[in-house]
């Protein structure tokens, strides 16, 4: 049995006779391929509705499942919580790349839209480019409450200039990708699962894809002094993705609304799937304690 299905009672895949998975199905239009088992879209919902819904966003190239633990604390205080599945991640290579930003951005937009008609209010936490969406959703949508881990308003090693002209010679550029067998993941999965995201996504970087995700990070840092969203952002100290310095100063600069912000020491990129469980914890418990005051 997946581990999660042991853990918290309130997972449940996110079916395709549901009508979230109906406004959310068209998006998915490639080559109709399933997404391998971490990749599931899910939902944590109680028996009896909560007031509010919060809507989780996973990263680039990442997949719900790496949503599982903050869902799952979220949902142990009371929230109903949902993680949908970006178009073209965690189906293949090929389906990934016939995908736009805006076909990503378009999922997160479906479904806020769906809960806010079901929900009393909606909070939304995003992942490194999910915290691009959320930023962006949370403006469109006048979210109340916004939580953003590693968000990618600042890659490191990206220079635009470099990429826009270094994709007139290629289409990607490779970059080696090795399992780390620390990280103990407790969502669906098959024990292959790794090794086809691995393959498939992590062991090359396509110069397209990453200006598609460049174009979210400029709507997103143009949407920062439009939200009226009370915000929290969580780093890690050792992240070697995203630079928090020049993350720290746009959110200090641009945010208007309350805002705190925390650096969590000896922690990389993933900081709410930290293989070590206490800061893992810390992540996600400090998000849950900002929903709940």
């Amino acid at each position: 049995m997946n581990e999660i299905l042991k853990q918290c009672d309130g997972y449940k895949r996110l079916k395709s006779s549901e009508p979230l998975y109906d406004l959310l199905e068209p998006y998915y239009h490639m080559e109709k391929s399933m997404p391998v088992l971490c990749a599931t879209p899910w939902k944590m919902v109680h028996e009896v509705k909560n007031d509010v819904a919060v809507l989780l966003l996973h990263g680039y190239t990442g997949y719900p499942g790496e949503m599982i633990f903050p869902g799952q604390k979220l949902y142990e205080a009371g929230f109903d919580v949902y993680c949908p599945r970006y178009p073209g991640h965690g189906v293949g290579k090929k389906d990934f790349l016939n995908t736009n930003g805006e076909d990503w951005l378009a999922t997160a937009r479906s479904s806020i839209g769906y809960l806010k008609k079901e929900y009393s209010d909606v909070y939304v936490v995003g992942h490194s480019m999910g915290g691009l969406i959320a930023t962006i959703v949370a403006k469109e949508f006048d979210v109340t409450k916004l939580a953003l881990i590693a968000p990618a308003f600042a890659l490191k090693g990206f220079n635009k200039t470099k990429v826009s002209l270094l994709r007139l010679f290629k289409d990607e550029v490779v970059q080696p990708w090795k399992m780390d067998k620390d990280f103990w993941g407790i969502c669906e999965r098959d024990e292959k699962d790794d090794a086809f995201l691995g393959e498939n996504y992590w062991s090359y970087i396509n110069l397209n894809m990453i200006l598609e995700l460049n174009k979210l990070r400029e709507t997103a840092l143009n949407s920062l002094n439009k939200i009226n969203s009370k915000t929290i952002c969580i780093l890690g100290e050792y992240d070697s993705s995203v630079d928090n310095k020049k993350i720290n100063k746009f959110l200090k600069s641009k945010v208007k609304s309350p805002l705190e912000i925390l650096e969590i020491e000896g922690v990389t990129h993933l900081c709410q799937y930290y293989k070590v469980k206490e800061k893992r914890d810390l992540c996600n418990d400090t998000i849950v304690k900002y929903f709940l005051d």
